[in-house]
């Protein structure tokens, strides 16, 4: 159970990491765009409206967190499902996972499990990743220091200062501010990917799908 709980943890508390490799065509955030500050702000207001949001996770180098790839569906209730490569111990699994209400459903071969969702809880409730008081767009919030860095599909790239408080609340337990990158939807001003630098690497998310609702049920 501990190795489980220590897995579907990462699992989420990951899941707020992302990152995007630098475009070499990008230019500079267009003359017409609101300062980085304002930018964030208007990110983190447009984040506490969604209600449902696809995630993919890529790293880099090794980072010290066991997740290889990481994607799936979450809602901001905290409901969530999909599948992550990670590895402990110097073994790589893969598992599919459900999490919905007080119940986790999980799936390291063959048929699910069931256990209760404070296998995950006491490391990270993943309901705050969407909170509006607890999550993204806090983070978004309390990020400092930002500068634009050009526009890249149609998003606007920010370098700044991720406050290791706000990071925290969110389940990445850190102790000093780090260097990260977010890109912002130039129309909806939504979150489409973060970058966040680790010790021996960094990780990538990219989210799409905004409020989608799909249905999470049990398997």
């Amino acid at each position: 159970m501990s190795r489980l709980r220590t897995l579907l943890a990462a699992v989420f508390a990951v899941a707020l990491l992302a990152g995007c490799s630098s475009d070499e065509q990008s230019d500079k955030a267009s003359a017409d765009q609101p300062p980085a500050q304002e930018l964030l702000k208007q990110s983190a207001a447009a984040m506490t409206e969604v209600s449902s949001v696809a995630f993919a996770l890529t790293t880099d180098g090794t980072p010290d967190i066991p997740i290889k790839a990481m994607n799936g569906d979450l809602l901001r209730s905290g409901d969530a499902r999909g599948s992550v490569t990670a590895t402990q111990l110097g073994v790589t699994v893969e598992v599919k996972f459900i999490l919905l209400g007080e119940e986790l459903y999980y799936n390291i071969s063959g048929g699910y499990a069931k256990t209760d969702k404070s296998a995950i809880t006491s490391y990270l409730d993943p309901s705050a990743i969407l909170d509006p008081k607890r999550g993204i767009p806090v983070l978004l919030g309390q990020a400092k220091d930002a500068t634009t860095d050009g526009v890249e599909d149609g998003s606007v790239k920010v370098n700044a200062t991720l406050p290791a408080d706000a990071v925290s609340a969110v389940g990445v337990k850190v102790t000093a501010d780090l260097k990260g990158s977010v890109w912002i939807d130039e129309s909806t001003h939504r979150l489409t990917k973060v970058w966040m630098e680790l010790p021996g690497g960094s990780a990538t998310l990219a989210l799409s799908d905004y409020n989608a609702n799909p249905e999470i049920k049990a398997p």
